[in-house]
């Protein structure tokens, strides 16, 4: 789900390293909405809400400041993670409750997984594949998708359109740090328990899924699909790594493969940029 919104803000432009962060502290609210407040509602509205608010904040300082997206929430990935130590006290929260808002966002699809003998289909499925459907069909058939791929594409083309690049920026922040929003309710509906370090490294497996699966670093080029395709991709290669016990890529350390996944690809798509 991370990779989502990511894909989308590379295609503006614009990098987000804070998503991880923002996962951790979402799967936090929602945890205390359920457990403590017990409230499902107020429980999602918190998570999402402080998700879009952290967005909000991201986008803001980029357009203040034209400090370098990647700077700023490289800054704010920092600051956010501080955040979760501060909200939780470095604590881990788990249970064990069976709540129905959690069957809602993880739960078991006993009528699919009764005809496909061994599988385990989830509701976050549905989920993935319904917000990849929904932001598909906005990057490539709305306004707002088109100016996404304008602005990413050729900034000063865009500002001379009459699009309101600004607006356009900080939807985009919004929508990245909405999506990992999401994403830590997911989480936690699977997992029943969340801690400090509950998304650590999301940030970078998104960003190679979406280069994986076409998006260019540079901005402009990309899609939601393809950035699908690029996660299932590199779901498969760390299942691989791990299966074949390779003694120099212990499974621990698969970050050193995604970062060469990250060069290769990157190289792969200027070859054939070149070529076209």
């Amino acid at each position: 789900m991370v990779t989502i919104g990511v894909t989308l803000l590379m295609i503006a432009g614009e990098f987000d390293l804070s998503v991880g962060s923002v996962v951790a502290i979402a799967a936090y609210a929602f945890a205390f909405g359920t457990l403590t407040l017990h409230s499902p509602v107020v429980a999602v509205l918190l998570a999402l809400g402080i998700s879009l608010l952290l967005g909000v904040v991201n986008g803001l300082i980029y357009i203040w400041s034209g400090i370098p997206s990647f700077i700023i929430t490289l800054g704010t990935l920092y600051i956010y993670r501080g955040l979760v130590w501060l909200i939780s006290g470095g604590q881990l929260i788990q249970t064990t409750q069976r709540l129905k808002v959690y069957e809602i966002f993880n739960g078991r699809l006993d009528t699919v997984n009764a005809i496909i003998p061994g599988a385990n289909f989830r509701t976050s499925l549905l989920w993935l594949v319904g917000m990849t459907v929904l932001f598909q069909y906005i990057l490539t058939r709305t306004a707002f998708g088109n100016h996404v791929f304008a602005v990413g594409g050729n900034l000063r083309g865009a500002m001379a359109l009459g699009v309101r690049v600004k607006r356009v920026k900080v939807l985009s922040f919004m929508i990245s740090s909405l999506l990992a929003g999401l994403t830590g309710i997911l989480l936690f509906s699977q997992f029943r328990s969340v801690r400090v370090a509950t998304g650590a490294g999301m940030e970078l497996n998104a960003i190679a899924a979406a280069v994986v699966g076409g998006t260019l670093l540079t901005g402009g080029a990309g899609s939601i699909w393809g950035a699908l395709i690029g996660a299932l991709l590199i779901s498969m290669l760390r299942t691989g790594v791990i299966l074949m016990n390779i003694p120099f890529i212990p499974a621990d350390n698969f970050e050193a493969v995604v970062g060469v996944t990250i060069v290769a690809a990157v190289i792969l798509n200027n070859w054939l940029r070149n070529r076209a």
